[in-house]
């Protein structure tokens, strides 16, 4: 019998399912099933969450991942693991050779194994040598002929030089657009067209729809840099290019950028620009 937890719109397979119940010694990485699929152009599979832990390789076609943490192109050669916690999708996107492997595990000791390895669910990462991997996931498969007992010694053993290949081969790969770069892209958007505006960051944060410890996150991982920081160096650009165009006096342009105090301006300015504003002045300073 099929299990319910196997995917659709497959072509053809081929799979290797260990016996439920007890199972003495208990091995440290305990495999469920693994298997070998070729799939249909239709092919699209979208969870919230699955029951056990489990990695993907793919070996043929074009594939889009979208998780949590982004979306990605798959190729042949990439990796992908997910569990009880993921939510994700995978659609096929090529018209034909859409091949894959996977093997799905039980207990925690097999997804932290999978972590130790590098393989954080939802992430997708790039093999250096998938051929590694993909003999190993045959093996397992093939166990599917052997004697119960034998299946239940060499599977785990399989599966333990599996996940360190893995981890010795792996590659992270970054996503073509994540949804943590396309919220930092929407929040500095905002912040380039209101920065002489903006003093009140909670507002500010409020205002493009996230925490102010968010924001703070976005533009530290993206920017490198405080939202702060970023709005200031704004404010201080403004400002030297009004006053090197002789438009306005220091204080004036102080008082411009959010300034009332051109003593703490000036420091600020010198901080950003290296110079102090009057190195900036012309004939109106």
């Amino acid at each position: 019998m099929i299990p319910p937890f196997l995917a659709r719109r497959v072509i053809r397979g081929r799979y290797m399912f260990y016996p439920s119940g007890n199972r003495q010694p208990s091995p440290r990485i305990r495999v469920l099933c693994a298997g070998f699929e070729e799939c249909s152009p239709e092919y699209a599979l979208r969870r919230v969450g699955f029951t056990y832990t489990a990695l993907e390789l793919i070996v043929g076609g074009a594939w889009d991942l979208s998780s949590d943490g982004g979306k990605w192109l798959l190729e042949p050669g990439m990796i992908f693991t997910y569990g009880p916690a993921t939510r994700y999708s995978l659609i096929a996107r090529a018209p034909r050779g859409l091949r894959k492997y996977f093997v799905d595990f039980e207990g925690q000791d097999s997804a932290r194994a999978l972590r130790r390895a590098g393989l954080e669910p939802g992430f997708p990462a790039r093999l250096s040598h998938p051929r590694w991997a993909q003999d190993l996931i045959e093996q397992l498969i093939d166990t599917a002929r052997m004697e119960v007992l034998s299946k239940e010694k060499l599977g785990p053993m399989l599966a333990e030089l599996l996940i360190e290949r893995l981890r010795t081969d792996r590659e992270s790969v970054e996503p073509r657009i994540s949804g943590s770069r396309m919220t930092f892209d929407r929040c500095r958007e905002y912040l380039t067209a209101h920065y002489l505006e903006i003093n009140d960051f909670a507002q500010a944060a409020k205002t493009c729809g996230v925490s102010q410890v968010h924001l703070c996150r976005l533009f530290r991982r993206h920017a490198g840099e405080t939202p702060q920081s970023y709005v200031t160096r704004m404010k201080m650009n403004h400002a030297a290019e009004l006053i090197a165009r002789g438009d306005v006096a220091v204080k004036t342009a102080a008082l411009e950028v959010g300034f009332p105090d051109p003593y703490h301006f000036s420091r600020v300015f010198k901080k950003v620009h290296g110079s102090a504003p009057s190195k900036f002045c012309g004939q109106r300073c």
